[in-house]
């Protein structure tokens, strides 16, 4: 799929992608729905179920993507159950706080939480987000999380996802996309999003300064690396480094187009970024500069995890195993 991406979703109005109904003989390696939703139980294989984010709850852990579907795993990724929530939107973020509490967004508002890690799921009606999609959400810490997405819609929860309050970001007339929310180190949260938006909060979210940016297109994610610098990313492979806590921003060229969707910082500190028909950009400099790989599979990645067995990738081919010494330079 060209130019895949949660804003696509988005832009689109639906998910692209979709669950094979016809594909219920269980077999190695496939997942099961859970009896969540109409008491229905479905095998879907895990590679054939379109996932836009991960996340870990403790030991385990829990993807999210269309039709409301959760995919678990207590293995590190060998083998996956599928859950079904309330929701039946395609979902687009998740994130945990501890191992059991977390929260999963979506299209159309959409808004689900757990309180036992990922086994079962409660919709939190979300009114005040009229309609609109959800593009992520933020686990920051002793209950809190803020969820955010189209048109500049941002809430945030002191109770676990219980109940929500909505917030202004920047201004009173910003609209723009939020594509994702960083919680970094000493006090500094980040944020990205359409149109070159980029803004730094150093009271907990609770008031956002925009950062002049050089970059007209859409960003799509952020990290902090190891050494405190700041690294955003976006479309058309772009890319942009921050040494001064989010202040200001510098090119750096990797020299590719393909947008690049998600990223982690690993524990040995290499950063590594995920894109568009199997892009896997490395830097082992803190972001200063970037190996261009990729998966020989060629399909798209949107997000990944680091566990103790390796890293877990999720896109348009599902879950699987990302392994860096088999990808391919062009």
């Amino acid at each position: 799929m060209n130019n895949w991406t949660r804003m696509a979703c988005l832009v689109l109005g639906t998910w692209l992608g979709c669950a094979s109904a016809e594909d219920t003989t269980a077999t190695p390696g496939a997942v099961t729905a859970g009896s969540a939703r109409a008491g229905t139980v479905v095998d879907i294989k895990p590679y054939r179920i379109y996932l836009l984010d991960i996340a870990t709850a403790g030991d385990r852990l829990v993807a999210v993507g269309e039709r409301g579907f959760v995919l678990i795993s207590d293995d590190v990724g060998k083998s996956w159950k599928a859950i079904g929530t309330p929701v039946v939107r395609g979902l687009t973020g998740v994130a945990f706080n501890g191992d059991k509490i977390g929260v999963a967004v979506g299209h159309g508002g959409s808004l689900v939480r757990t309180e036992d890690g990922g086994s079962s799921w409660i919709e939190v009606p979300m009114e005040d987000a009229y309609g609109e999609s959800f593009l992520g959400v933020t686990a920051l810490g002793d209950g809190r999380f803020c969820a955010y997405g189209a048109f500049g819609i941002y809430f945030d929860t002191t109770d676990g996802g219980r109940t929500w309050m909505r917030r202004q970001v920047i201004s009173e007339d910003f609209e723009a996309h939020i594509s994702q929310v960083i919680l970094g180190r000493h006090g500094l949260m980040g944020l990205v999003g359409e149109s070159g938006t980029l803004a730094r909060s150093e009271d907990d979210g609770q008031t956002w300064v925009q950062v002049p940016s050089d970059y007209p297109g859409s960003y799509f994610g952020a990290v902090q690396a190891k050494d405190d610098s700041m690294v955003v990313f976006g479309m058309r492979g772009s890319v942009f480094r921050s040494t001064d806590r989010g202040f200001s921003f510098q090119k750096v060229e990797i020299g590719t187009t393909a947008s690049l969707n998600g990223g982690t910082v690993l524990s040995d500190g290499r950063i590594v970024l995920v894109g568009n028909a199997g892009l896997v950009a490395t830097s082992t400099d803190n972001g200063q500069s970037f190996k261009i790989e990729w998966s020989p599979a060629g399909k798209g990645f949107s997000a990944l995890v680091e566990t103790t067995g390796g890293l877990v990738v999720v896109g348009e081919a599902g879950v699987g195993t990302l392994d860096l010494s088999t990808l391919v330079t062009k």
